[in-house]
């Protein structure tokens, strides 16, 4: 009985023990099945890299097949004229000598009295070989030679009054007098013409029959070339900025008052001087004896970024002719985009720039573009008037 029993408990223990061995199996395998069932399985893609883009640099200055022109301070100057001089022409400014030729195309213009009231141009070429045919010529005078050397430049005239020969000579300007070497009567075509050998002006044949013989006289840049080879003369040599350009609207205008026609007044000769604002183009348009000033050759009327009205001590010499003291300086104006501002100006010789600056005498700068410059008698500033 004892022994029945004895078999009996080792039967329920063995019974137990299998009991608690499955049910750890069975917890164990269920703990792998939530193990499975909570671990994600994550793809992942490779990145593609992001192109890189191309970016097309601005054109610097060295890029550009443009060199900065040094007479407008615009980059539109044939890389091959860098460090050769620029022409100042004489150019006539009689009515009965308008239309001009080539006169738009210049760079600059100066505007100043000669004699007897009437004023005369200094349009000044960059580059010479570029030059276009250029007209009437006349003759030279003391302040013109300043002006040309003021940027270097050579001094091209027909015939001189008869202290030009001993002035050039003392302040070593260079020039060419085209009366030595001109041709009584002939005609271009299209601008160009051959000339015989020592001849690089002519007087136009069409203009001789329409004008007197004094507002007739002509050249162009290919036979000012010719001269300057054959009288030796230096075409090597930097043009010195004609201002102190800016690519950016001149800060000096902050100020600026505003200034849609401008009429600068010379002589009673030359009273009626102006200048229109067309703000489509931001230009000023020229008109002089009551007519739009243009050029025979373009068609196109005479149109500049900036007009410089410098108020000058200027004085008879004695006898017909005037003597102009620009190394005196003086005030002014400078008109540009529709605003006009006071200035002073210098010069300290004739090789020297003309130098501007504010009434409280700092440097200005001007927008970059052609300029037309009148050099007008200080004792009649008051009679330039502008609205």
């Amino acid at each position: 009985m004892k022994r029945n029993t004895q078999v009996k408990t080792l039967l329920i223990t063995c019974a137990l023990v299998f009991s608690i061995i499955g049910a750890a199996f069975y917890m164990s395998g269920c703990s792998k099945k939530a193990a499975a069932a909570e671990t994600t399985t994550v793809q992942t893609t490779t990145a593609k890299p992001t192109p890189t883009p191309t970016v097309t640099p601005s054109p610097s200055p060295t890029d550009s097949p443009y060199a900065v022109n040094p007479l407008t301070g615009i980059q539109d100057m044939d890389k091959a004229n860098v460090g050769k001089r620029s022409a100042a022409v004489s150019i006539n400014n009689h009515p009965a000598a308008l239309p001009s030729r080539g006169i738009t195309l210049a760079d600059a213009i100066y505007e100043f009295e000669t004699e007897g009231g009437q004023t005369r141009m200094l349009a000044l070429f960059s580059n010479i070989s570029a030059m276009p045919e250029v007209g009437s010529l006349r003759s030279a005078r003391i302040i013109a030679c300043d002006l040309s050397a003021g940027t270097n430049s050579i001094f091209v005239h027909y015939g001189k009054n008869a202290r030009v020969p001993d002035y050039v000579k003392n302040n070593g300007i260079d020039h060419i007098d085209g009366n030595n070497y001109s041709k009584g009567s002939d005609q271009s075509v299209d601008g160009q013409i051959t000339l015989p050998d020592g001849i690089y002006f002519w007087r136009d044949a069409v203009w001789l029959s329409q004008r007197a013989l004094e507002h007739t006289a002509v050249t162009n840049g290919a036979n000012v070339l010719r001269a300057i080879s054959d009288l030796s003369i230096s075409l090597e040599g930097d043009t010195p900025s004609l201002f102190n350009f800016t690519t950016t609207p001149s800060a000096a205008f902050a100020s600026g008052t505003d200034c849609n026609t401008l009429v600068v007044y010379f002589s009673t000769n030359n009273d009626d001087s102006t200048f229109t604002y067309n703000p489509d183009v931001k230009l000023y348009a020229k008109s002089e004896y009551g007519e739009p000033q243009t050029d025979e050759t373009t068609g196109g009327q005479i149109m500049v970024k900036n007009v410089v009205t410098l108020f000058a001590n200027i004085k008879s010499h004695g006898d017909t002719t005037i003597d102009a003291y620009l190394t005196d300086g003086g005030t002014g104006y400078y008109a540009s985009e529709g605003k006009i501002i006071e200035i002073n100006w210098s010069k300290a010789g004739p090789h020297d720039p003309i130098v501007l600056t504010d009434k409280a005498g700092n440097p200005i700068q001007v927008n970059a573009g052609k300029s037309y410059i009148n050099v007008v008698r200080n004792s009649v500033s008051s009679k330039t008037t502008w609205s």
